[in-house]
């Protein structure tokens, strides 16, 4: 199975050791300030994804169409926000590659949505077939496919005819598929038993963790990662080392236009798990990190919707490179203050998947 790159994080020294107690309540707090509240809107925004494909399977027409775009463009706003989390219930039956296969190797994902629109065999389109299928064909990825890309997808998909049906019911089934991800995920951090109660407790979940220091750890970890996803995995490879190797189409969501939103997202993500962690530092040292976020925010708002083309264009490049030096920048901050004043190390970056 493809491993997904690894991005190497800041890893803090000498922090001062805190106790097991403090340092699970401090998870706990991320816990419940961000972590569950993400899901629970991933949740909301997948089922309400699926009620819009529910209604365009009976009502085929171009204005129910663009209530699909908008729920696809909802939901891919929530997901931006969970996609920092690697902790957790997440990882567990390659939940995070099936919900968003990205960054994908080889076309994978239109080879895999090729394979179920050629089928035309309805087994393949129920959910336990299709967890088992290509990681590549059955997320959000494949969804943004099938509503954005092609010569003409509103025709693709409200013309008459068998092959704009099973394409409609290819939307259906990809879309009960990604809700029914998230709603495993945020059930297994809440259900009793499920891994808040670990938390809480101080206990172990699943072999993912040892006790609720191990998860402030983890948790941390994935904060100072998420700068790395945004960089290494987002603009980095758009960037690329020069504008002759500027790559516009590895930008995420293109198709969707959606790379600098992604950004943007992600980075909102990223302010409100960091001030969730904040909460147990000084005011001076929180204000520190709030102005690195600040200008960060300030770069990637900066950046044009059209990240990949502007890349590739001497004259909006620097805004591209402007908003990757800010987030360098915010990355060796939250680095530097948050695993000193909370006496937790950091450990290795989850980001290589499995």
């Amino acid at each position: 199975m493809r491993r997904r790159p690894t991005y190497p994080v800041l890893l803090a020294m000498d922090a001062p050791a805190n106790d097991a107690a403090q340092t699970g309540a401090i998870a706990l707090a991320v816990t419940d300030a961000f972590v569950i509240p993400a899901y629970r809107r991933l949740a909301e925004a997948t089922s309400a994804q699926e009620q819009a494909w529910v209604l365009f399977s009976r009502d085929r027409t171009a204005a129910n169409l663009e209530q699909l775009r908008v729920g696809y463009h909802a939901a891919a706003d929530a997901w931006a926000a969970a996609q920092i989390i690697h902790t957790g219930p997440i990882v567990l039956f390659l939940r995070y590659e099936r919900f968003a296969y990205w960054p994908e190797a080889r076309n994978a994902t239109q080879r895999a949505l090729d394979t179920l629109l050629s089928s035309q065999d309805p087994d393949d389109l129920l959910s336990e077939n299709l967890a088992s299928n290509s990681v590549a064909g059955q997320g959000l990825t494949a969804l943004e496919r099938i509503l954005f890309d092609g010569d003409d997808p509103v025709t693709a998909l409200t013309s008459e005819g068998m092959d704009a049906e099973w394409r409609a019911a290819v939307g259906l089934a990809l879309s009960r598929n990604v809700n029914g991800i998230a709603n495993e995920v945020l059930t297994d951090w809440v259900v009793e038993g499920g891994m808040r109660a670990s938390i809480a407790a101080g206990n172990g979940w699943n072999n993912l963790f040892a006790d609720g220091a191990e998860a402030a750890r983890l948790l941390l970890t994935d904060l100072v990662g998420a700068f790395q996803l945004m960089n290494d995995g987002k603009l980095l490879p758009v960037l690329g080392d020069s504008i002759d190797t500027a790559r516009p189409r590895m930008a995420e969501a293109w198709r969707s236009g959606r790379p600098q939103r992604n950004l943007a997202e992600n980075l909102a993500a990223v302010r409100e798990m960091t001030m969730s962690f904040a909460a147990f530092t000084s005011e001076p040292r929180r204000a520190v990190l709030l102005a690195s976020l600040d200008a960060a925010a300030m770069a990637i708002a900066a950046v044009p919707d059209d990240m990949g083309e502007a890349a590739a264009d001497p004259a909006r490049r620097p805004l591209v490179q402007a908003a990757f030096d800010a987030l360098k920048i915010a990355q060796a901050e939250a680095a530097d203050i948050l695993p000193e004043d909370l006496g937790i190390t950091l450990g290795f970056n989850a980001l290589d998947g499995d």
